[in-house]
Order: structure tokens, then sequence, then C-alpha cells
């Protein structure tokens, strides 16, 4: 019975690619990969929030011509590359988990120990999704470096759950909660700047009050962004939960009814993620 159990989910992905039921998985895994990859932008904006705040610290028309970015920001920029390296690897782990299932095999992963060493040294996740991280990093190089069964699929989807979860987690608080924290205490110091100028300068009322019009705009565009790619990783969670947790009793015929609302949602989130900066 164990091993029926383990084999089921092998078998619902390939009777879902092989009947006339819609390509439910494909399109999960599909819908995962975009996600995680519109993270990216929020990621390399975490250090340049970081080197925008500094510079609401500099007065006007100073016309600095050499790098002005703070050794904070440096070291920021560098967890922001470990964060996106995380984002990249879970990539690779959804492109796989697709490809494996619908095709029987994949080239995704080629990069995965690259990209969990960038992720460990820097992302500075919890110990937990660090752990993760190199879980599933094992499991890309394995299946990278041939030689992987495709009937093992089941039990590595299982297996890896909590693994997924876990770097799923880490990066949604790193967004929703870290950078987010960032952006409003930017948006504070930008506003105070922009007062503190007016106090010495009145005649600039015009044109300061369009430039804020233009990045109130942007923070609140950013700020939305930020809470959408978290509420994508949540349902990202839970649509991985529940394919796991329906291994055992789950037909072809009934996978779109459990996919597709996730699918749909995560869809819905994502260009809320992109219009931020695209």
């Amino acid at each position: 019975m164990k091993k029926l159990s383990c084999f089921a989910i092998v078998g619902v992905f390939l009777l879902a690619c092989a009947c006339n039921t819609p390509d439910t998985v494909a399109k999960f895994c599909s819908s995962a990969v975009v996600t995680l990859k519109s993270g990216d932008a929020l990621f390399d904006d975490i250090s340049a929030s970081c080197v925008r705040e500094a510079q609401t610290r500099e007065p006007f028309a100073t016309f600095e011509v050499t790098d002005t970015t703070p050794p904070a920001c440096d070291e920021i920029g560098k967890q922001a590359s470990g964060l996106k390296a995380a984002g990249q690897l879970l990539a690779e782990y959804f492109k796989a988990l697709n490809d494996l299932a619908s095709f029987g095999t994949t080239t995704a992963g080629s990069n995965a120990s690259s990209l969990a060493k960038t992720a460990a040294a820097q992302a500075k996740l919890s110990s937990n999704a660090q752990t993760a991280i190199g879980s599933i990093a094992g499991l890309l190089t394995q299946i990278a470096t041939g030689g992987y069964q495709q009937k093992a699929l089941a039990t590595n989807i299982v297996k890896h759950k909590a693994d997924v979860d876990a770097v799923l987690g880490g990066l949604g608080e790193a967004v929703g909660v870290v950078y987010l924290q960032m952006l409003k205490e930017e948006e504070n110091k930008t506003i105070t700047r922009y007062r503190e100028y007016l106090l010495q300068h009145p005649d600039a009322t015009l044109a300061l009050d369009s430039r804020w019009q233009n990045d109130r705009t942007s923070f609140a565009s950013k700020i939305k962004a930020a809470q959408a790619y978290q509420d994508a990783l949540n349902t990202l969670i839970k649509g991985n939960d529940d394919l796991a947790a329906h291994a055992n009793n789950l037909s072809a015929k009934n996978l779109p009814g459990l996919l597709s609302p996730y699918v749909s949602q995560l869809e819905s989130m994502v260009p809320a993620i992109q219009k931020a900066f695209f």
C-alpha cells in the first residue's frame, strides 16, 4: 500500500498530460515559475531602496559623480542577491517537476549547486530554510547528473514539500515584511526631505509637488507588489501542500478542480508584481 500511495502522484501527473483534461499540472508549475521569477525585480529593488533612502539624507543638487553607495547597502545588496538565488532555485525545482511529470526528463537544475551556494552564503534566511535549500539543490543536482528515475518523482514531491514551503515562506517574509518596511521608511524620509526643502524654498512648491506625486505613485505600486508577492507565495504553498496531501486519493479528472483555483490566483497576482517595475 505504501508503494502504491507513493506512485499515485506519478499516475495522476501522467494521466493529466495524456488525456483530454486541461494540462493543469503544467499550468500550476508554469505559474509557479512565473511567480518566482517576478520576484527578481523585487529583490533587485531591495538594495536599490537602501541606496535611495541614503540619498534622502543628501542635500538637493549635490550632483555627486562618484559612487556614494553606503557600506550597509553593499551588505543588503548581497543579501538580496542571496534571496534572488533562492527564488531561482525554487523556479528550477518547479520547472524540473513539470518536465519530469510531462516528459520523463529535464534539463533544469544544472546550476542548482551554484544557486544554493549563493543563497546559503548571502540570503540570511532561517536555519530551517537554509537546510531546505540544500535539500532541494541536492535533488536537482541528482536529476541534472542523470540516472534519475521518473518513478521516484512521487516520493520526492512528498519528501520535499516541507523544504519548498520553508523557502517560499522565507522569501515571502523577506519581501512582504523586511522590504515592505524599507519602502515605508524610504517613503517617510522622502516626504521629510521635500518638506524641509520647501521651508527654505517655498517657490519650489509646484515642482516638488509634481515630483512627489510621481514618487507617491511609485511607492504605492511597489508596496502593492511586495504584498502581492507574499500573497502569491502563500498561495503557492497551499497549492504545493494540496498536491502532496491528495496524492493517495486523487484521480486525473479531479486534478483540475484541485489545482486550477491556485493557478487562477497566481495569474491574477503576478501582474500587480510586474506593474511596479515594467
